[in-house]
């Protein structure tokens, strides 16, 4: 399954790279917007039939729920207190989350070095999208804490986090004798997501990293974890339960849109997505078994 996936993935990778070549940013990021509300809220609409899996036992369960709760708490609070500090966060949480999904089969270790892996990699994505869409990601910025990231921490983390991967990969390769990374098919990757971002609206670069390149392979994990195997019957049942979790969803932010501003939409946007991000992260961490 995984293995016809990456070819669908590099298919619509290439065809929404054309998009971007002949169209205007309108319509790549209605693309955007699309896939983005669609797929890629679906991703993490699961998380407490995982957690009920992970704990039979329903005290247990129920302690886990209110920890979930918490964690979407802590985050609403965080952005209100230092926003921020808040994005580095979910900078760093979305970072790992990224890494962990890409690599966590192809990379051994003990916790702490493959979180360093996963970190690096996730940073290295984000600074590609970032270096190449500037102008787009100080106005979001300066929108949301009303201050920035400079460029030269950007640039200076790019460069960082490359070189430790290819430290890390070449270790793995040439030391440790282990083939699970493809090193020749990690370069076309990066190569091709470099081009992608290059030629894309930063809203719709994200995205096609977001929903090809990482919701759907962890929508085919978790449903293998849910439900035992990944396939078209099981990945329906995977929708089927997700659906009233996405369309809540899409019905209260819906409804933002409608009754804010401009910029406090934007800042409800980035307060459901670090509020979700954070439990997603700990529910995707215990289902991997980290």
């Amino acid at each position: 399954m995984k293995t016809e996936y990456q070819n669908f993935m590099l298919f619509f990778t290439f065809l929404l790279l054309w998009i971007s070549i002949q169209f205007g940013q309108i319509i790549e990021d209605s693309i955007a917007y699309l896939i983005v509300l669609s797929l890629g809220i679906i991703h993490g609409a699961n998380d407490l039939s995982i957690l009920k899996k992970q704990e039979r036992n329903t005290p247990r369960f129920i302690r886990h729920v209110i920890i979930y709760i918490l964690l979407i708490l802590g985050c609403i609070l965080s952005y209100l207190v230092a926003p921020f500090t808040s994005i580095i966060l979910f900078i760093l949480l979305s970072s790992y989350h990224f890494g962990e999904q890409h690599l966590s089969e192809k990379i051994t270790g003990i916790t702490s070095y493959k979180t360093i892996v996963y970190i690096f990699y996730g940073l290295f994505i984000f600074c590609m999208i970032f270096i190449q869409n500037m102008r787009d990601v100080e106005s979001i910025l300066i929108n949301l804490t009303n201050s920035t990231i400079p460029k030269e921490w950007i640039q200076g983390t790019l460069i960082a986090a490359g070189s430790f991967l290819v430290l890390s990969f070449t270790y793995h390769l040439f030391i440790k004798k282990e083939r699970n990374i493809k090193v020749v098919r990690e370069v076309f990757y990066i190569l091709l997501l470099f081009l992608v971002f290059k030629t894309s609206s930063l809203i719709l670069g994200f995205s096609i990293y977001f929903v090809l390149w990482h919701s759907i392979p962890s929508i085919l994990d978790q449903t293998k974890y849910l439900l035992g195997i990944s396939s078209k019957k099981t990945i329906l049942r995977y929708f089927k339960k997700a659906f009233i979790y996405w369309l809540m969803s899409i019905i209260a932010l819906g409804s933002a849109y409608y009754f804010v501003d401009t910029d406090s939409f934007n800042s409800i946007i980035f307060l459901t997505l670090f509020a979700v991000t954070a439990p997603h992260v700990w529910i995707m961490y215990r289902m991997n078994g980290s």
